[in-house]
Parts: C-alpha cells; structure tokens; sequence
C-alpha cells in the first residue's frame, strides 16, 4: 500500500478530477449552469488489506462565471480511520480560473493534512487549446512543467468528454493538468455508460429536495488516472460519476484500489451569471 502522504496526494487528485467534471454542462461551455452544491461524504467498499476502515465528511463545490472565463471552487473535509483505531483528517481547498478558450489557466490548492500543510499556486498557458505549453509555479517558486500538445484544462476536458458522449463515444483517453498536487500531466481514460433519460438515475424523494436542475438526462462515467508516458496496466485511482448533461452531479464514487468513497449530492443552488 503507498505511504500515506502519497495516498493523500492521489485523493487530492481524484477529488479535483470530480470537481472539473461536476463543474460542466453539455458540450458547449457557454451553456454551463452556474451552481453551487454540497455533498455528504461515507465511505463504500473496504477491501483486503486496506489501510482505511472509515470515511466521513463533506465536499462543497461551486462554478462561477466570469467575464472571458469560469471561476472553480472546492473545499473537502474528510477524516479517515485506520485499523489501529487512528484518524487522518484532511481539509483541501482548491481554486481555480480558466479561459474560455482553454489556453490559460491559474490555479490554487491547499491541503492540510493531520495538521501539516502544503500549498500549490501558479499560472499554465497554451500556444492553443490543442497546442503545447508550460505550467509555471510560484508556490513551490521556480518550478516549471512542460504541457505536451493535446494536454487540457480540466473545464476543458470536461466539455471535451461530453462532446465525446454526445458523439456516441464509449472510450476516450487524453492528458489533463489540474496543478493541485505539484505533479505534471496525467492520463485519463474514460469509459462512457449509454445516455440515460431524465429521472432515470435519481430516486423520486431526492429529485423532489434538488429541484429542476437535477430532472436531466446524463451519463454514467468511469475514468482511469494514470502518470503520463507509462506502461502501467492499473490506474493509481478512478472515480466513477453520474454526469447530467447541465453540469449536476447527482452521485460519485472516488475508487482508490482498496477502499471506496461515496459522496451523495446533497443541495443544489444556481448562481446568476454576471453582465459583461
């Protein structure tokens, strides 16, 4: 099992990759549904050898839009319980502006675990959405990570997926940078369940307490996070979601290998757009 600080950094990721995905709607950015929303946290599977016998916590998420771009936002209060009866409690916060046309990106995350805190900020720009680029850190400072062409933002990737849904696509792999953790590129295979119609997906007494925004068809998604240029036939994590074609995510499942955690939508409130 990895140690936990790097377990640690691989939930970070696995939890800012549901983030990029519970932020978009549809294929086209421009008809995304600005929207905060919260979820209850529990923990799912436990299997052989685990290093966690519990989860509990709660995530917070919002998509703003802004003048020439998006604005993200998340915190995640999470405490895991070991089999030695310890505690791991982690808080994350993560922020994040990307343009409309994909080629800049500025970010930052915070995490603190069991009291010990690590900071991530910096600035990435493309050539073009599909071009090269760099990732630019100030905290750590001097820090630089080359983009290889075809790397996207997660908004980006996001619409891209869903464009990709919306095609009839059932597999799709592609590089995406987040910068939450201070690693570079990762590859991300997503496997695309059949579309599913409105009220299909969601029980009646929870579909009554969202409202509207979440009376939409979707998808189910499973995606599988790799390091970049690597022959590994496992993922380090995977998160399995259920993607409403409006951005809302009803339901997601954050998969580390041996252990499982379920976050449930919880409430659902839109943010009017601002006048630019």
């Amino acid at each position: 099992m990895k140690k936990y600080s790097e377990r640690m950094k691989i939930i970070v990721s696995a939890v800012v990759a549901f983030w990029a995905l519970a932020c978009v709607a549809g294929a086209n950015a421009a008809d995304m549904v600005a929207h905060k929303a919260f979820y209850s946290m529990k923990l799912g599977a436990v299997r052989a050898g685990s290093g966690f016998v519990g989860a509990r916590g709660n995530m917070g998420l919002s998509l703003e839009r802004t003048c020439g771009g998006w604005t993200m936002s998340q915190t995640l209060r999470m405490d895991l319980a070991t089999p030695d009866g310890g505690e791991i409690e982690q808080d994350l916060r993560f922020t994040a502006w990307e343009s409309d046309d994909g080629t800049s990106y500025r970010f930052f995350a915070s995490n603190n675990v069991n009291g010990e805190r690590e900071d991530f900020r910096g600035r990435a720009l493309k050539e073009s959405a599909v071009g090269t680029g760099n990732a630019h850190y100030k905290i750590p400072e001097g820090v630089k990570i080359p983009l290889p062409e075809g790397t996207m933002f997660p908004l980006g990737h996001t619409v891209w997926l869903i464009e990709n849904a919306l095609a009839g696509k059932r597999q799709v792999t592609v590089a995406v940078f987040d910068g939450a953790d201070g690693e570079g590129p990762q590859q991300v295979t997503a496997f695309i369940g059949p579309k599913l119609k409105s009220g299909d997906h969601i029980p009646k007494k929870l579909l009554k307490s969202l409202g509207p925004l979440s009376d939409r068809s979707g998808w189910n998604i499973r995606m599988g996070f790799f390091e970049l240029d690597t022959q590994q036939s496992e993922p380090d994590y995977e998160v399995e979601i259920m993607q409403l074609d409006n951005g809302v995510t009803p339901l997601l499942t954050l998969d580390y290998q041996d252990f499982t955690v379920i976050l449930t939508l919880e409430s659902l409130e839109e943010i009017p757009n601002p006048k630019c």
